[in-house]
This record gives C-alpha cells, sequence and structure tokens, in this order.
C-alpha cells in the first residue's frame, strides 16, 4: 500500500454477463486516490469510469463479475467484505454521490427521514439529535428551511443532488466518489454543485473520487487526471503534466475537442475524434484506439501497449508517445480538419 494512500486498485478486471458470454468492461486497471486529494478519471462513455466506482464501493451489478485484481482501502481488501462489512464501510469510510440524484433518493421519505434514517443506520442518536443533525446538514449543503418535509418529486435536480451530497458526509467518511455529479443539471447549477462539492472536500478533509468525461470541469478541481479508453487507463498524471503535455494521442484528441471561445464555426470549428468508440466488451490484440489513431505503427494492432514512466507521477501506455510533438500535433491537425 503506497504511502497516504486511502484506496488502492491493482489490476482490476470487471466482466459483465451477456448472451454471448462475458464482456470485459474494465481491463487491468490500477490506480491509487490519496488523502485528501483529488483523482479524476476521464474518458467517452462505455470506458469503464462508472463500473469501477460500483466496483469500489461494493454496488456492481449481479450480472458483473469481478476477474481479477485487489481492490484496498487503507490495506483493508474491499473483496473480502460481506454484508454488515460493506454496510459499515459503505458512509462511514466511503461515500458515493449518482449521476441521477433523485433516483437515488427513495420516493417516500421526506429529505429530513432520508438523512435521519442514514445518521442512524452508522450512529447512536436519538430521533431528536438526529433530526438536529439533519437539518443542519441541510443548511450546510445550502438548502432552505422547510424544505426538509418535501419529497424528492417535489424538489428540483439541483436540490435532490445538495441532498445527495448531505447524505454523503453525514457520517464522515474519508472518501467521497462523485459518478457524473453534475452531468445532468444546468450549467448554472453545475457551476454551484460543483463548488458545493470542493467546499464539502476541503472542510472535512474528503479525498476525492471524480468521474467525468467534462474535462474542462476536470480541469478546475483534479490533482490527479487518469484517462481511460475501453476499460484501460491509456495515461495518468498530475493535471498539469495531462493538460500542458498530454502524451497519448487519445490525451491529445480529447484536448482538442474541448470547447472554448477561439472556436469558429468556419474559422476553427470544433474538432472531433475521426472513427467510432469500439464496441463495449470488444476485444483487441492491440491498443484498442489504433483505428482512431492518425500516428498509429503496425506494431500497434499486434500489442497492448505497456505502461512507460514519465515522471515520478505521469505515465502513458502508448508505443507511439515518444514520437516528436510536433509531428503529431500536426497528424492531429490533418485528422481533425484543424489549420495549423
Amino acid at each position: 500500500m503506497a504511502p497516504n494512500a486511502l484506496l488502492e486498485i491493482r489490476h482490476l478486471s470487471v466482466s459483465y454477463f451477456s448472451t454471448p458470454g462475458f464482456l470485459p468492461a474494465v481491463r487491468d486497471i490500477s490506480l491509487q486516490v490519496h488523502k485528501e486529494e483529488t483523482h479524476a478519471l476521464a474518458g467517452e462513455t462505455g470506458s469503464g469510469k462508472s463500473t469501477i466506482a460500483l466496483a469500489a464501493t461494493g454496488l456492481l451489478d449481479p450480472r458483473a463479475k469481478i476477474e481479477s485484481g485487489e481492490i484496498l482501502y487503507r490495506g483493508r481488501d474491499l473483496r473480502s467484505l460481506r454484508g454488515g462489512d460493506w454496510k459499515e464501510m459503505r458512509g462511514r469510510e466511503i461515500a458515493q454521490i449518482f449521476q441521477d440524484a433523485r433516483s437515488a433518493l427513495n420516493p417516500v421519505l421526506t429529505i429530513e427521514d432520508h438523512l435521519i434514517e442514514t445518521l442512524q443506520s452508522h450512529q447512536r442518536r436519538a430521533n431528536k439529535e438526529a433530526k438536529a443533525r439533519a437539518l443542519d446538514l441541510l443548511q450546510e449543503v445550502g438548502i432552505p428551511g422547510g424544505h426538509e418535509k418535501l419529497y424528492p418529486f417535489e424538489l428540483s435536480g439541483g436540490i435532490c443532488q445538495r441532498v445527495g451530497i448531505a447524505l454523503a458526509i453525514c457520517n464522515n467518511p474519508h472518501l467521497l466518489i462523485a459518478d457524473e455529479p453534475t452531468s445532468s443539471l444546468d450549467s448554472t447549477i453545475q457551476a454551484q454543485i460543483l463548488e458545493l462539492l470542493l467546499l464539502m472536500k476541503r472542510r472535512h478533509g474528503l479525498a476525492l473520487m471524480l468521474i467525468s468525461h467534462d474535462l474542462a470541469l476536470i480541469s478546475q478541481v483534479a490533482d490527479r487526471i487518469s484517462i481511460l479508453y475501453h476499460g484501460r487507463i491509456v495515461e495518468s498524471g498530475s493535471k498539469e503534466e495531462i493538460f500542458s503535455s498530454p502524451a497519448h494521442p487519445y490525451t491529445q484528441s480529447l484536448m482538442q475537442c474541448i470547447v472554448g471561445l477561439q472556436h469558429h464555426s468556419e474559422m476553427r470549428p470544433i474538432a472531433s475524434i475521426s472513427g467510432s468508440v469500439p464496441v463495449p466488451g470488444r476485444q483487441f490484440s492491440g491498443c484498442a484506439f489504433a483505428q482512431r489513431c492518425g500516428i498509429a505503427l503496425p506494431e500497434c494492432q499486434r500489442t497492448v501497449p505497456a505502461r512507460r514512466e514519465l515522471s515520478n507521477t505521469h505515465w502513458v501506455a502508448c508505443i507511439c508517445s515518444n514520437i516528436n510533438q510536433g509531428a503529431r500535433d500536426g497528424q492531429n491537425r490533418k485528422r481533425n480538419g484543424i489549420e495549423g
């Protein structure tokens, strides 16, 4: 276990049962989340981000199967936990915020009842004490007085997400996993929820695993970023390294797709990545991105790239990542139709 690592995942592989058999969703993933850091997992839909989060919280679909690997929290193997142990781990140590907060809430419980039930499931609190703490939590996350008696269907999406944050922090966990916590909200509410999430992280000394496909959002909050493609981490490094010196062609392509004020429909159109995302579960003898990569070599089709260290904090899994940066940028511009 690495020093200061709360969560360490080693060589995790997960498959889902389907009619043809088990289809791989996560392939040989290794990562760490350290105390009080924000580690973001980024990638397109279907890259395996949410599966990693669900595996780390013991919430995988019954059709899923962990093929191999270890999931360690403070050195404790989470794969060995059973029902009662998981109940204690979830909430007290690890908490999760879901993308659709309303669907994660019980429609027949008021907001106040949600918090009282969650508090009392982990702490010995009398009803009066739990109710007082619930009201304090709602105030802390910016929910106006009187909302505690409302049901989830009576609340906006933004308020439901604030409730989700209150539920996540109420039992003082050390690790918070946020799975696309703002993607279902409009842009103004997104900014408010992101600001609240960071405030709670600082105030409560939390480590945060943030799952998102939004690199612009990630750039505002992450300390470390891992880029996923077709179930594998293809690059990982500090935020500064990933944004200033992206090494994998997929990471570079994602950076070019970030929308900015400099884009123009004719002079500088928004870039896109050529080709299509591979069908989930498809097996490749080599790099899964090779068919969409403008600099792929014949070897890329035959060999799964090994991890190559670029610094103490930055690594990439790419055979072509040592190609001259200027040539690589030129290929990317040509592929995406962007004028140099």
